[in-house]
């Protein structure tokens, strides 16, 4: 039986060396969307996924997407989630089932003093 999590993620932050999206070929031809994402839980309780997306639907969401940028939210469903140790904590590796961009919260008002 396949294991499935499904829930609110944020894209990660961009690194030099690690991008927050990236895309390529796998050698089979098909296109892969390969993010870092982060399942924020509270305060000292933030994991870090590493998802992928191959195929066609991947590349059509991508070019739909394409000024996804950190703190945008996701909402996820993930095939085979599983631990795998990371640069400087475990990260989760999983692949993408389904994927939508959700709209970015408004921001609170400024409250009269």
């Amino acid at each position: 039986m396949t294991t499935t999590t499904t829930g609110l993620f944020f894209l990660g932050k961009d690194y030099p060396s690690r991008p927050a999206v990236s895309e390529h070929k796998n050698d089979a031809g098909d296109f892969v969307l390969k993010m870092r994402v982060v399942d924020n839980q509270g305060p000292r309780a933030i994991e870090g996924y590493v998802v992928r997306w191959v195929g066609p639907e991947a590349a059509t969401w991508r070019a739909q997407h394409a000024s996804l940028k950190a703190g945008d939210a996701l909402r996820l469903e993930l095939i085979n989630p599983r631990s795998m140790p990371g640069v400087h904590q475990p990260e989760i590796h999983a692949s993408i089932r389904a994927c939508e961009l959700l709209p970015a919260r408004a921001r609170a008002a400024a409250q009269a003093a």
